[in-house]
């Protein structure tokens, strides 16, 4: 048992010390497109899906606003619980606690630029970025196809179809390049976090129709459930004596500069989000009850565009100097709020 955990080790340090050539090369060969990826890490990041994207598309349809924000938020919350039940190294850190390590007689012939945003504070496996993006891309993609196909007769050619999917896959491998370039995920990292979510997508439609006929009462009492399944994690850890905020204290040990690290990239912080928009969708349920009433293109844009600028206002008003309890507290609900009023309330305004 002793030589089976020993070779399982050696060959896991063998394939990060190899994935950090990668790394470097992205920085070394990529650098022309620095803007780039930084966008697509900052601008397309999960955050950004759930409080700008996600609405946005909400303005072509109340069935894609549903289906994204249903698919995303709970690939996103799979994700966060894989990350704080076990956080895997970030490029960075594994860098340098192979430099630090004085048992280390071989050090990676490797060297990372550090990046702004290659502070984050959650574990690296699997890609959130790549995970919901995937998904993300993947339902637009798709309504776009069927739109166009279903409006246009020129569409029902092949070559569009031929040209949709390089162009979704494209759009992926430009998020891995991003996580590559940054130095804040493996390559191995985006690949399974690309994978689970395309995984989770398909278990998602072929039971689409059971979770939206799910009475509220259920679906409450799921969600409760797993916010207990989320501070049992964190007590069994304590009791294992094993850190809960390992990444976070592993954030503080190696960023340049702590001011570059951000709350709302915490797993904690990431826990209380993604509970709050189940939380949201709990109590919008039973989802196939909603109302999906045809209205104007202005009149959508005008009320989900008014909703968003609440919601940007009630985000920028986060109390991140009042505590940990405060904080989390008021991420949670506000998620909740946003997500209940955009699939039961603001339907009632168009």
């Amino acid at each position: 048992m002793e030589a089976i955990k020993h070779f399982t080790m050696e060959t896991y340090t063998n394939m990060l010390n190899r994935e950090l050539s990668i790394n470097e090369w992205a920085q070394e060969r990529l650098s022309s497109g620095a803007s780039l990826w930084a966008f697509m890490s900052v601008y397309l990041d999960p955050s950004s899906l759930f409080n700008v994207f996600i609405p946005l598309c909400g303005i072509f349809s109340q069935e894609l606003l549903m289906h994204l924000l249903t698919a995303v938020s709970l690939v996103s919350t799979l994700n966060s619980f894989e990350k704080w039940i076990y956080p895997e190294m970030r490029p960075l850190w594994w860098l340098r606690e192979r430099f630090a390590d004085k048992k280390v007689s071989v050090k990676p012939p490797v060297a990372l630029e550090s990046h702004q945003l290659s502070c984050e504070t959650s574990g690296g496996l699997p890609c959130a970025h790549s995970m919901t993006f995937t998904v993300f891309v993947l339902i637009l993609g798709s309504f776009c196809f069927v739109h166009c196909w279903n409006r246009f007769r020129s569409w029902r050619s092949p070559i569009w179809r031929c040209t949709m999917y390089p162009l979704i896959v494209g759009s992926v491998v430009c998020m891995w390049l991003s996580r590559l370039y940054l130095a804040t995920e493996f390559l191995h990292q985006c690949v399974i976090g690309s994978y689970i979510g395309l995984r989770l997508l398909n278990t998602f439609e072929g039971n689409a129709y059971y979770l939206y006929s799910r009475p509220r009462l259920l679906m409450v009492s799921v969600v409760f459930a797993l916010g207990g399944l989320a501070v049992a994690v964190y007590f069994i850890k304590l009791d294992l004596d094993l850190d809960p905020h390992w990444s976070v204290r592993q954030a503080f040990k190696w960023c340049p500069e702590p001011t570059f690290m951000r709350h709302e990239a915490s797993t904690i912080f990431l826990l209380a989000r993604d509970l709050g928009n189940l939380m949201g969708l709990a109590l919008a349920s039973p989802l196939s009850n909603l109302p999906n009433k045809k209205s104007s293109f202005w009149r959508r844009c005008s009320v989900l565009g008014a909703l968003e600028i609440l919601n940007y206002g009630l985000r920028l008003g986060t109390p991140k100097q009042h505590g940990r309890f405060a904080f989390l507290a008021y991420e949670f609900f506000r998620n909740a709020l946003h997500t209940l009023v955009l699939l039961k309330y603001s339907a009632r305004f168009y």
